[in-house]
């Protein structure tokens, strides 16, 4: 890194930062390296590989601290409006104990979108839900099982 970028500029914009977790992850690094650190120390702090962090170096010493903020274009735009998670969220909460499949096809007839289950896996994780896979349970399985596990 050269004079272009000083630790005053980055502890600026370090605490100002409302980008991406990874922006201030590159901040971080590159702040680390101009206290005196070298770009293996700051690639062992930030917990990223020494080339990520040495093409960071490269990137800033290049182009300044705008170099440094990621520029993806975020993917392909979701088939559902913001508005209609908004309401999925609210159906699935108001229907404990839906599958995933009952997610998919409530999608399916209610906003005419087709997913795969695994995008639909991917949307209600997104909204904050945790399904597992549902594992059938014996037919001869007492009631308290788990009591008398525990108790052995």
């Amino acid at each position: 890194m050269d004079n272009k970028t000083n630790i005053t500029e980055i502890r600026k914009e370090l605490a100002g930062c409302k980008d991406t977790v990874r922006y201030y992850e590159r901040l971080i690094a590159m702040e680390y390296i101009l206290e005196g650190h070298t770009i293996k120390e700051a690639s062992e702090f930030v917990n990223v590989s020494y080339n990520t962090v040495h093409r960071w170096a490269k990137i800033c010493e290049k182009s300044g601290l705008s170099g440094l903020k990621p520029n993806f274009g975020g993917g392909r735009p979701s088939n559902l409006s913001f508005d209609q998670l908004v309401e999925l969220d609210q159906y699935i909460m108001n229907h404990k104990g839906m599958t995933q499949l009952d997610v998919l096809n409530h999608v399916k007839n209610e906003y005419e979108v087709e997913y795969s289950l695994k995008q639909i896996g991917f949307i209600v994780k997104k909204l904050g839900y945790n399904y597992s896979k549902a594992y059938p349970r014996f037919s001869k399985t007492p009631d308290d099982a788990e009591e008398q596990l525990k108790k052995t």
